[in-house]
Parts: structure tokens; C-alpha cells; sequence
């Protein structure tokens, strides 16, 4: 007991409770003892009385002292002058205002003390909670339990479920050096959480950009070369010729800025998608003004664009994005809308007007109402209608793949490149 009052080294380190001393307990036990016997003596007790007063003393003494192997422990007491005080409220104002979470993790591996970024990143008070129910990751908690057993730092990249692949990087320092006396601040683990889930989509993007572009422009760059080629040797002397491969030329580099104008659009459209928009847009305005804007191609084709957006219909969402979704399906609808492309923009709120067989491809209005978490009558949609044959449902599912065509000659006729 005497050994385990002393957090600084000796047997009793490997067990670090705070009692109090047997000293303590020698001395009160004596100091008590002879205050008794000399009470005793000044009013002239019977010396059995007295020696029974004494041994009742010192066994309830005893007692006390035997009832303390179970006793909580308990913190020696620490003070801090004014300079050690500021010094921790700085230390802890720069935790703070880290922007990862960074958490201290007791003996058991529970976050005992964390900064405002954990709560944020993790969506819940971390406090008291297991860090495993935190970071569901088994190489991070790898990481956690190797840096335990070595004394050093670990880290670790993680990928954690969720609403898509999280990624991270894992950091785990023990604050107990191998070597050092365990007390219980030492038994702590500092762990820093960073969120690498961008920087993985910007990597993923940079090599899809890279594959798919060097596949959808090896084509129009093979037929430029060719025709270069030819121009050069056999049409050298032929003017004819040399017209029309240049025509031809020009439609094929025309495909192809086309097509990275599109990839650079959707690149940078993925690099958003994380941060939801916050701001509110009259859907009915942004419909109008695609109309508007379409009207002199439509006419140009021989069709017709108009609009039904009359009531304003205020939504949450980005005013350039929505935009461009209007416009990609009503420029399909001019393209591939038949010989006479009329094109409809309607915006409405409630139940959304659907095709008669919708309850087959789950898009009835109570269904997506249901997927958006919302009554039917706060739907809030916009259609675009054409007069065209439209898609077989054989090609719905596959509608959102990259350079998917249903017709790939009739979408390069059109200058289609299946990024829309």
C-alpha cells in the first residue's frame, strides 16, 4: 500500500493507485491511542475500560485501512501557476483549431478528450466512445494496437463504408515511451484522423480523365493523320480532294473539342458533388431561361421550344448545374427529337406526371417521393418532352455510363459524345 502511493517508480508503478500512506494510518493509530490512554488516566477510568477503548480504536482504524484495497482511484492533486496555465489554454485553443479530428484515447481505447473537428468529421460527440465505433477500419485499429506494443507512432490509410468509400489516414502515438514508468497518463494514445477522400476522387478522376480521353480521341487523331497523309501524297495535286478531307478534318477536331470541353465539364461537376449546395434557386426562371435560349436553334431546326414555368418553385441547388441538366436534355431533344423537334420544358410541385408503365422502372410519384424522403406533394420536378421515338428500356440502366451511345453513329452524325 505504502509502494502504491508513489506514482514515481518502485514495485507498486505497474499498479497506480493512490491510497493513503500506512504511515499515515501508524501515526494516526498511535497519536489516538495515547490521547485515549491519557484521557483515561486524567479521569481515572478503569485500566480495562481504557485498554478496551484503545483496542476498539485501533481495530476500527484497521479496518479502515484494510477497506481501502478496493478503493477508487483517484488523481493526485496537480496545481498550475499562472505560466503553466496559459501555456495549456494555448496548447489547447491550437487543438482546437486543427482542422482534423484529433482524439486522446484512454487505456481501453476510449476518447477521453477530442477537439470540435472530431465531433464534426464523425457526426456525434466522440466522447466516452470506443474509437472502433468511430473508425470502422481494421488496418487503422491495426495501427492503433502496433503503436501500443512498439512504443512508436503508427499510421495507417484506411477506407471506411458509408455513403461511398471514405478514405484516410490513420495516426496513432503512445505517450508512454517503452522503457518509462506507466502511469496513467502515459498509458494514453494521441490519434489524428485525416480525411483523404477528396485527394483519392481527384486521383480516380485524374486516371478515368486520362483512359477515357486517349480512348475517345484515338479515333478522330487516327482519321486526322490519315487524311493528312493522304493531302501529302496522293491528293497532293488534287484540289477537289484536299477540300473535302479538310472538311472532314474539321469535323473531327470540332468532335474532339467537343469532347474535352465535355470531359472538363463533368471533372469538374465530380469535384463538387461532395459539397452540397446550400443555395436557393427558382427552378421555374432557370427552365425559363433555357427555353429562351434554345428557341433560335429550335426554330433553326424547324421545331418549336416552350416553356410551362410560370409558378415560382424556389429549391435548394446550384443555378449553373441546373442549368446545364435542362439544357443537356432539351439540346438532346432538339437533336434526336424526329423530324419535327418540339421541345417542352415543364416545372410543377406535387405529384410529378410519369409515363403509364413507371410503376416497372420504380419511378411512380409515391415511390420517388419515397426516395427523396418527402411527401408527394413537396416534389418539386421539371420535364423535358419531345416528339422523338425515344429510348429502349433495354438501354435505360445504362444511360449514366461514360460514352455510352444507343446509336454511336447517330450521336457523332449529331455531334454527340456520350458525356451528356
Amino acid at each position: 500500500m505504502d509502494d502504491a502511493s508513489d506514482p514515481g517508480g518502485g514495485a507498486g508503478a505497474d499498479k497506480p493507485l493512490y491510497y493513503s500512506r500506512v504511515g499515515d494510518f501508524f501515526f494516526a493509530g498511535v497519536a489516538g491511542a495515547l490521547v485515549l490512554l491519557g484521557a483515561a488516566v486524567l479521569i481515572g477510568l478503569d485500566p480495562l475500560i481504557a485498554g478496551a477503548l484503545v483496542a476498539a480504536f485501533l481495530a476500527a482504524l484497521f479496518i479502515r485501512y484494510w477497506a481501502l484495497r478496493e478503493a477508487v482511484q483517484v488523481a493526485p492533486q496537480v496545481s498550475f501557476n499562472d505560466e503553466q496555465t496559459q501555456r495549456f489554454e494555448r496548447l489547447r485553443a491550437v487543438l482546437n483549431a486543427l482542422p482534423q479530428p484529433v482524439m486522446l484515447l484512454d487505456d481501453q481505447d476510449r476518447v477521453e478528450m477530442s477537439n470540435p473537428a472530431s465531433g464534426t468529421a464523425f457526426g456525434q460527440d466522440p466522447l466516452g466512445k470506443p474509437i472502433s465505433t468511430l473508425v470502422r477500419a481494421p488496418t487503422a485499429l491495426d495501427a492503433l494496437r502496433a503503436a501500443r506494443a512498439s512504443g512508436t507512432a503508427q499510421e495507417a490509410a484506411f477506407a471506411a463504408p458509408g455513403k461511398g468509400p471514405r478514405h484516410g489516414l490513420f495516426y496513432a502515438a503512445p505517450l508512454d515511451p517503452i522503457g518509462s514508468p506507466r502511469a496513467p497518463e502515459r498509458e494514453r494514445v494521441l490519434v489524428m484522423v485525416r480525411d483523404r477522400t477528396a485527394q483519392k476522387k481527384l486521383e480516380r478522376m485524374r486516371t478515368d480523365f486520362v483512359a477515357n480521353a486517349s480512348h475517345e480521341l484515338r479515333t478522330p487523331l487516327t482519321a486526322i493523320l490519315g487524311f493528312i497523309e493522304t493531302i501529302e501524297t496522293h491528293a497532293k495535286d488534287d484540289p477537289e480532294a484536299q477540300a473535302k478531307f479538310l472538311g472532314i478534318m474539321r469535323e473531327q477536331a470540332e468532335r474532339m473539342l467537343r469532347l474535352v470541353r465535355d470531359l472538363v465539364s463533368l471533372s469538374a461537376i465530380e469535384i463538387e458533388e461532395s459539397a452540397p449546395p446550400t443555395a436557393r434557386v427558382d427552378l421555374s426562371a432557370v427552365a425559363r431561361g433555357v427555353c429562351d435560349m434554345l428557341g433560335p436553334l429550335a426554330a433553326r431546326a424547324g421545331g418549336e421550344a416552350a416553356c410551362e414555368a410560370d409558378a415560382p418553385l424556389p429549391v435548394t441547388g446550384s443555378e449553373d448545374q441546373l442549368t446545364q441538366v435542362i439544357q443537356n436534355l432539351a439540346d438532346n431533344a432538339l437533336r434526336y427529337g424526329g423530324d419535327v423537334p418540339d421541345v417542352l420544358i415543364r416545372t410543377g410541385r406535387g405529384a410529378p406526371p410519369v409515363m403509364a408503365d413507371a410503376a416497372r422502372t420504380g419511378d411512380t410519384p409515391a415511390l420517388v417521393a419515397a426516395r427523396l424522403g418527402i411527401s408527394e406533394r413537396d416534389v418539386v420536378w421539371v420535364r423535358v418532352e419531345d416528339q422523338g421515338e425515344g429510348i429502349p428500356r433495354a438501354s435505360l440502366p445504362r444511360l449514366t455510363e461514360r460514352f455510352y451511345r444507343i446509336d454511336p453513329q447517330l450521336s457523332r452524325t449529331k455531334g454527340g459524345t456520350g458525356l451528356g
